[in-house]
C-alpha cells in the first residue's frame, strides 16, 4: 500500500493541477457538450432553466451552485432530508449559497419523485410531467435512465468514486448549467481546505489505526467502512489508517463489510470513530461491549461520535467531514 506520504502528494499534485486549470474558468456559451460519469455525451442546446436533481448529493451541489430557484424537483420524500428534519449541517459563509441546513428550505416543497431504487424504477411519467430540461442522477437504475433517454430527456449522470471525482463533477455541473463562475469557487474553497488538512498533519509522524464503525447493531458482527469508501479516502488524508484496509473483504465505493469481533480485536483500532451515533451508540455503550475491552481505543478512550453525513455524501460537505475527522485523528496538528 502507498504511504501516506507519496498518497499526499498525489493529492498535492492534483490541488496544484486542478487549481491551475480553474484559475481562469472558460465561460462556455451554449450549446455545450458535457461528458457524463458514465462516459455518455450530453448536448444541450440552452441553458438550463428546469432542472431534476434525482439524489440528496446532487441537490445539495445546486444549491451550492445558488441554482435552487431552478430545480423543478428532487428525489424519493424518503431520501435523506427530502422531508426538511433539518440536522446541525451549515454551510460554511465563503460557499455561494444562501442556504444554511443540512437541506435547503426549499427542498420539501419541491415536487418528489419515487423510485430508482430497491427494484422500483424510478417514475417516468411524473418526470416526464415536470419538463426538464436536465435531469441530474446517479448511476443506479439504468434502465430508468435509458427510457428517459429515449424520450428525449437530457439525463447528466454524477457518480464519483472519491475527493477528486466530487470536484471534477461540481466543475462538471457548472458548465452544464452555465454557472461555472459559482462551481469555480466552491471547488476553489473546497480545495483549500483539503490543503490546509494535509499540509497541518503532514509532519505528523504517527498513523493511528482508525476503525469507522457504520452499524455495531449486533456488536460481535459490526458493519465498517471498507477500503476504496469516502471514509476510506477520508481517513487516509487525515493522517490515520483504516483498519479495514488489511481486512482483504472488499473495495470500491460501496464496500461496507461485515467483520466478526475476533477479527476486529487483531485488527486492534486505535481509534474509533462512531459513524452510527446519531442512532443512539455512544462512547459509554461500545466500552461496555462484551469482548472490546481488550481493544487498544476503548482502552485508551479514544472512541469518538461523528456525524456520518459529514463523509458519506459526495459533495461539498465531504471537506467539513475531512477537517473533524482529521482533528480526531491528530489534534496537536490543529491546536
Amino acid at each position: 500500500m502507498r504511504t501516506i506520504f507519496s498518497f499526499l502528494l498525489a493529492v498535492s499534485a492534483f490541488l496544484a493541477a486542478s487549481t491551475a486549470a480553474t484559475a481562469h474558468p472558460a465561460h462556455h456559451r451554449f450549446p455545450v457538450t458535457i461528458t457524463d460519469d458514465l462516459g455518455t455525451r450530453v448536448h444541450l442546446v440552452k441553458q438550463p432553466r428546469r432542472i431534476l436533481s434525482l439524489d440528496p448529493a446532487h441537490t445539495e451541489l445546486l444549491f451550492a451552485l445558488g441554482l435552487e430557484k431552478r430545480l423543478v424537483g428532487d428525489g424519493s420524500k424518503y431520501d435523506e432530508g427530502a422531508e426538511g428534519f433539518h440536522m446541525a449541517f451549515k454551510y460554511p459563509s465563503q460557499w455561494p449559497s444562501p442556504w444554511g441546513r443540512n437541506y435547503p428550505v426549499l427542498a420539501p416543497r419541491l415536487t418528489h419523485i419515487e423510485g430508482g431504487c430497491c427494484g422500483t424504477p424510478w417514475n417516468i411519467e411524473a418526470i416526464d410531467a415536470l419538463r426538464p430540461d436536465l435531469i441530474v442522477s446517479l448511476n443506479s437504475d439504468l434502465p430508468s435512465i435509458a427510457k428517459m433517454r429515449s424520450l428525449g430527456l437530457k439525463v447528466l449522470v454524477l457518480d464519483p468514486s472519491n475527493i477528486a471525482g466530487i470536484l471534477h463533477d461540481v466543475t462538471l455541473l457548472g458548465r452544464a448549467t452555465g454557472e461555472e463562475a459559482h462551481a469555480a469557487v466552491v471547488v476553489a474553497n473546497m480545495r483549500k481546505d483539503v490543503s490546509a488538512v494535509t499540509k497541518a498533519i503532514v509532519k505528523t509522524r504517527s498513523r493511528p489505526r482508525v476503525y469507522y464503525e457504520i452499524d455495531a447493531s449486533d456488536p460481535t458482527e459490526p458493519y465498517l467502512a471498507g477500503k476504496g469508501t469516502f471514509i476510506d479516502q477520508v481517513i487516509h488524508l487525515a493522517g490515520g489508517a483504516n483498519v479495514a484496509d488489511h481486512a482483504g473483504l472488499c473495495s470500491g465505493k460501496t464496500c461496507y463489510p461485515q467483520v466478526n469481533l475476533e477479527t476486529l480485536i487483531t485488527l486492534n483500532p486505535q481509534i474509533i470513530v462512531l459513524g452510527d451515533s446519531a442512532y443512539g451508540t455512544s462512547p459509554s455503550e461500545v466500552r461496555s461491549r462484551s469482548g472490546w475491552s481488550t481493544i487498544a481505543a476503548v482502552q485508551h478512550n479514544r472512541v469518538y461520535p461523528f456525524d456520518d453525513d459529514l463523509v458519506s455524501r459526495d459533495g461539498p460537505r465531504i471537506v467539513i467531514g475531512l477537517k473533524a475527522m482529521a482533528k480526531l485523528i491528530h489534534p496537536g496538528a490543529f491546536k
